[in-house]
């Protein structure tokens, strides 16, 4: 009598082996989504807000150049850079203001205005129809190549204040954050017109409002650097940071 064949020996081992499956289930996928998208929604404020410091380091970093290119002026000359020119200067061609007779001790002629260190990284404001630039937002303030100012009470209207008549020189602001409109910068309620724009602030957040678009923002903080040289961020600018009596 035959012996019966046994059963699995009349299959293909082929077909006796368990399939596996090597992809992911969409379950799985959507899970993994989930995952990267909450992620990422913890990065990215923290990666904008290292982008937002790294722009204030910079923007202090161009205010103590700023201050070191005043005080060789000063040095050479005997007075400060002039805020805004007294009358019998105006005329005169380049007209003598701050940022360009700083501009030889920063590597450039007095026929330049602004740019370079005297622009916040921050200042991102439309450009002006004359600018040939469209619609942009670019950096450098109102006019495209000033984010500072100089104190207003330093060499405004006058041109022979000097390091002698400030009293208070840890105490008395030299230059400050502003929407580039003016060049001289005024304490606030003035109105004044420091330019709180770091640590969650605008173009919009001053006193005096330019006609920037958008939502005016909270103020928040502002740079300066004093007549010592040290930088700061402020988070109001009242007069007694301007004059140059001792507080």
């Amino acid at each position: 009598m035959t012996q019966p064949k046994d059963m699995k020996s009349s299959f293909p081992a082929s077909e006796c082996r368990s399939k596996t499956t090597t992809g992911f289930t969409l379950i799985e996928l959507l899970v993994v989504i989930a995952i990267i998208a909450v992620l990422a929604s913890m990065l990215l404020p923290a990666l904008a807000a290292a982008k937002n410091k790294g722009k204030t380091a910079k923007c202090q970093s161009n205010l103590r150049q700023l201050s070191l290119a005043a005080v060789m002026f000063e040095q050479d000359t005997q007075v400060y850079p002039i805020g805004w020119p007294p009358a019998n200067l105006a005329s005169v061609n380049p007209t003598p203001i701050w940022y360009r007779q700083l501009q030889p001790y920063l590597g450039k002629k007095e026929t330049v205005a602004g740019k370079g260190v005297f622009i916040c990284p921050s200042s991102l404001q439309k450009a002006q129809p004359d600018e040939g630039l469209g619609k942009i937002l670019r950096e450098g303030g109102f006019w495209g190549y000033l984010a500072y100012a100089q104190n207003g009470m330093i060499n405004n209207g006058v041109a022979n204040v000097s390091s002698a008549q400030v009293l208070d020189p840890v105490g008395t602001l030299l230059y400050a954050d502003t929407d580039g409109w003016d060049a001289c910068v005024y304490p606030d309620g003035a109105p004044g017109n420091v330019c709180y724009r770091h640590s969650g602030g605008n173009e919009k957040s001053a006193e005096t409002d330019r006609g920037v678009a958008g939502k005016k923002g909270a103020k928040r903080r502002a740079n300066a650097v004093f007549v010592d040289g040290h930088a700061q961020l402020l988070a109001s600018a009242p007069a007694r940071m301007f004059t140059l009596a001792r507080d």
